[in-house]
This record gives C-alpha cells, structure tokens and sequence, in this order.
C-alpha cells in the first residue's frame, strides 16, 4: 500500500490557498482532476487487500460507490480541504491511482497521500506525480511544507518519496491503523528550501 492521509488528522479548510489545476505532465506521468470515465481504476483499488485502508476507497465496489468516491475527491478543492487527482499515463490518459494534498493543522503544510493500483505498479509513474505535485505545490502555491505518513514497512512506497526528495523525520508510534491493529508511521517531509 502507498503513503495515505491519515483520515484521524481533522480536516482543514483553508478555500482558495491551492489554485485550481487542470493537469501537470512530464510526457510520461500526469496527475489531472477526477472524471467519470474513471471507475475502473476504482473499482480495481477497492479490490486491493490494503488501498482501502487509511484513504476513503470503497471496501466494496459498486459504480454508485464509485461515483461518490469521485464526488469526494473533487469536493476536496471546492471545499478547501485540498486537492485529489488521478494518476495518469500520460499517453493514454488512463488512470493508475491518486495523488493528494490535504492541509494540516498548520497554515502552509499539507499532507501528501498516494496509492497505485497493483496492475500498474513498477513502472515508476507514482514517483514521477509525486515530483510534479510537490514542485507545483512548493513553487507555485502558498504552500511551504509538505508531509507524508507511511507504515516503515512499506518500502515501495518509501521509495517513492525519497525519489522525490522527501526525509524522514522520525517515528510517530501506534500511529496509524490498519488490519494489523495500530501500527507505527514514519513521517516525512519535504519543504521550500529542500528544492
């Protein structure tokens, strides 16, 4: 399983700190809003054991539960919370998983959270969303932190933010929940001056 946004973190509302945002593209990866013509990435993340676990995924696929999936994460931007895209291959446009910025307590921090479906895994589009959403928010937004919480157990995906650039920080124990019962997460961090 990716790196999630810890649902336990209270929401916060900050409208208008992110810009809206059509797409980024590198050639090869792009993170873009949510469309309908999505579902199928859905339905296969909500038949992964782990996605479902920490992020708002359906346990139970149906294309209504899809469809209010969708409706989530494009109400994130609208209400403030923060912004959810989709994954893409930038060739084809299909969707491989989700890429999102949610604010933390603190003005000008966000969490970074992340899933691909297994189909997709490996071939190194997560690393590369992760390095166009992370410059886009720390350059181009009011944004100076980013945060992420990962089980230290989950070494693809602690690949994944060390190739974007992001340290650890440190341990917050029994932190995070999953199957297991609570687990702990490693935090990282990337900010402004790490660029």
């Amino acid at each position: 399983m990716e790196a999630t946004y810890d649902k336990r973190v209270d929401a916060q509302l900050r409208p208008g700190m992110l810009p809206a945002l059509s797409a980024l593209t590198d050639g090869v990866a792009s993170v873009r809003p949510w469309t309908l013509d999505d579902l199928e990435c859905i339905e296969e993340a909500s038949a992964d054991p782990e996605i479902p676990y920490g992020t708002t995924v359906p346990i139970h696929y149906s294309a209504e539960a899809g469809r209010a999936f969708i409706a989530r994460q494009r109400g994130r931007f609208l209400s403030g919370e923060g912004v959810s895209l989709a994954t893409t291959d930038a060739a084809t446009d299909a969707p491989v998983g989700l890429m999102c910025l949610l604010h933390r307590q603190q003005s000008g921090v966000a969490g970074v959270g992340y899933w691909t479906v297994r189909s997709q895994r490996g071939r190194g589009l997560t690393k590369r969303s992760l390095v166009l959403l992370t410059r886009w928010a720390l350059n181009e937004t009011p944004v100076f932190r980013l945060e992420a919480l990962v089980d230290p157990r989950n070494a693809p995906s602690i690949v994944v933010l060390e190739y974007a650039g992001f340290q650890r920080e440190g341990t917050l124990r029994s932190y995070l929940e999953n199957d297991e019962g609570k687990v702990d997460a490693a935090i990282y961090s990337l900010i402004r001056e790490d660029l």
